[in-house]
Order: structure tokens, then C-alpha cells, then sequence
């Protein structure tokens, strides 16, 4: 394929939050006199990738009122105690950026969140476009969710549908990107398990064990030059 930009999801593909944020959220529950047990755990396990608030409403089976009351000491947590991002996350963005391809970051997370986890980690310069959740967001796996990006990419970068790649870590991910007619990888830094390929028709090639096997992937797919490998 002719691939021009990369459109990246944030949690458990770039940020490792999955089981972190598992831990943080039962610890949450523990504080707001929320029950947190093993079916807790499965069914946030199997929503993960919702909205922060939808998440923990369905999740911890609590109200929306409750959901929201939570969310901001959720987001204080994670400010205080950022989390990690996934190893070779950052060389495999400058590996992207010394190549050429357009960076994309698309995130259910509100903008300020986002931007203060990038600017402290000095990330934020490694995207072109981010897209977050005051960024007219539909959550996957509507397809519309990538209509905001795709409109930046198609109107500054003359870059077709056809030459973007999506990299995820959720089922939603994987069935928004077929929804939208995109190219999608899955990686296996999230809840997603290799059990989900015989249900989603998902390629083995195409199920990375991280963002770090991302070059290879292009490397083996792309059709036009690169000057920097890894």
C-alpha cells in the first residue's frame, strides 16, 4: 500500500494503561464505597475503550451522576502519577516523523488531559493532528469517528482514506476502522486477545504484540521508499 499517515489511538496502544488503569479504577471503587470483584473487573475488561464516564458507569454498574463525580479524581490520578507509555512507543514515532508519514492521535480523552500528558513527556511535538474528545468525538465503532481527522488529513495533506493506517488495541478500534473503510492493526498492549481474531476476522500479520513492531509492519507493506529504517 501507498501509506502517507498513521493514525494512532492513545490508550494501551501508546499510553500503558490498560492494567493500570484497572488498578486505578479498583482503587476508586474502594474509595467511593463502589463494589469492585472479579465480574467488576471482567466487564470492564470487555467495555474497555468507552469514554472515561461511560467506562466507569457500565463498568462499575453506578450512576451517571457517580460516573462524573469519579472521572475528575480519575484524571487527577493519572496527572499525579502519570502513567508509562508503552516501550518503543517514542522510537517508533520519531522512526514515523524522520520517514515522512503524517502522525495522528485520536483519543476519547478531553484535549487539556491529553496535551498536558504530551507536553510533560515531550511527545506532543511527535503528532500532526490530534484529535480529542471536544473534537466533534463519536466514540468507535462509529465510523464518523474518524471523520475529523480524515477531513484535516484529506484538506492539509492531500492524504486519501486509502492511505492511512489505523493502529488500535480494542475490539472497537478494530470494527470503527473496517467501518470506515480503513486499514487497521491491532496491538496486544490492551485488553484485546488473540481469542477476538476468529470473531473479527482479524489477519495474524496484521495483530502486533506492540506500537515498538510498527516499522517492520511498514517496512514489509509499504510500497513507496524509505531513507530511515529501524
Amino acid at each position: 500500500m501507498d501509506l502517507r499517515a498513521v493514525i494512532f489511538d492513545c490508550d494501551g496502544v501508546l499510553l500503558d494503561s490498560f492494567r493500570e488503569g484497572l488498578r486505578r479504577i479498583q482503587v476508586l471503587a474502594v474509595i467511593n464505597d463502589v463494589v469492585f470483584d472479579r465480574s467488576t473487573r471482567r466487564r470492564l475488561q470487555e467495555l474497555w475503550g468507552l469514554p472515561g464516564i461511560e467506562l466507569l458507569q457500565q463498568g462499575l454498574q453506578i450512576s451517571e451522576a457517580l460516573a462524573r463525580s469519579i472521572y475528575p479524581q480519575w484524571e487527577k490520578m493519572d496527572l499525579v502519577n502519570p502513567l508509562l507509555f508503552v516501550p518503543g512507543s517514542r522510537d517508533t514515532l520519531f522512526w514515523l516523523r524522520k520517514n515522512g508519514f503524517v502522525r495522528c492521535l485520536l483519543t476519547s480523552r478531553h484535549r487539556e488531559n491529553v496535551t498536558a500528558i504530551l507536553d510533560r513527556t515531550d511527545y506532543l511535538r511527535e503528532f500532526d493532528i490530534i484529535a480529542t474528545r471536544q473534537d466533534a468525538y463519536i466514540p468507535k465503532p462509529d465510523k464518523r469517528a474518524f471523520d475529523f481527522v480524515l477531513g484535516r488529513l484529506r484538506s492539509e495533506f492531500k492524504i486519501k482514506r486509502s492511505q492511512c493506517v489505523s493502529v488500535g488495541d480494542t475490539p472497537a478500534d478494530i470494527i470503527g476502522g473496517c467501518n470506515a473503510n480503513i486499514k487497521t492493526l491491532v496491538v496486544q498492549t490492551g485488553p484485546y486477545l488473540l481469542e477476538h481474531s476468529h470473531t473479527l476476522h482479524v489477519r495474524l500479520e496484521n495483530i502486533l504484540s506492540s506500537v515498538d513492531n510498527l516499522p517492520e509492519w511498514i517496512e514489509k507493506h509499504h510500497e513507496g521508499r524509505l531513507s530511515f529504517y529501524k
